[in-house]
């Protein structure tokens, strides 16, 4: 059995986040156990977002897994769990960028990490090397377009999800998604342009 699919209480199987949640708010630690399973990548990544150190986004994985479970019984089951602990992540991750003075430049390494299908044979070296030019772009931007852009575009939230991660209204998010997009089609114009012959 998976641990994506663990069996709680009478072998019953909890497929969903809003049951995890409300079993782990009973103290069901094997139920949390699958929602920090689940949840953990997407979570580091946007703490690497903002950190920009391996060792820094781990703390704050810790951290804002730590600071949900403690919270779970105020969990609203309308809103998506990974919005939530999204939301909780990137609290964690600017308050310890704050406390340590400096909101860094990522580098490449966690967005390359990003889950993403494997690279199959077939693939184009050309599409391969324009993909990792994006996240490292993605990785270059301001850090309100930076969140914006790697919860929206690389974790696939809607705009709604978007702005209650990062705490703040759809209409900035859309200004934040516009100014990201402007900033690497300029940066992106010289690698995607077709040579003169």
């Amino acid at each position: 059995m998976s641990t994506d699919t663990a069996s709680i209480g009478c072998g019953r199987m909890l497929r969903t986040d809003v049951e995890l949640a409300r079993r782990s708010s009973l103290g069901d630690a094997g139920a949390y156990a699958v929602l920090v399973y689940r949840h953990r990548r997407a979570v580091y990544r946007v703490a690497y977002a903002v950190l920009g150190s391996s060792e820094d986004a781990e703390d704050v994985v810790q951290e804002a897994f730590v600071r949900a479970y403690r919270a779970i019984s105020r969990y609203n089951p309308r809103y998506a769990f990974a919005t939530w602990i999204h939301r909780i992540a990137v609290n964690c991750a600017v308050t310890k960028a704050k406390a340590m003075h400096r909101v860094r430049q990522t580098d490449v390494e966690a967005l390359q990490m990003q889950a993403a299908p494997e690279a199959g044979p077939h693939e184009s070296v050309a599409a391969n090397e324009l993909g990792a030019q994006i996240r490292c772009l993605i990785a270059e931007l301001p850090l309100k377009q930076r969140l914006a852009a790697t919860l929206f575009h690389l974790e696939g939230m809607t705009l709604a999800e978007t702005a209650e991660a990062i705490g703040c209204s759809v209409g900035a998010v859309k200004s934040h998604l516009h100014r990201a997009r402007e900033r690497l089609a300029d940066r992106l114009a010289d690698h995607l342009a077709i040579p003169d012959r």
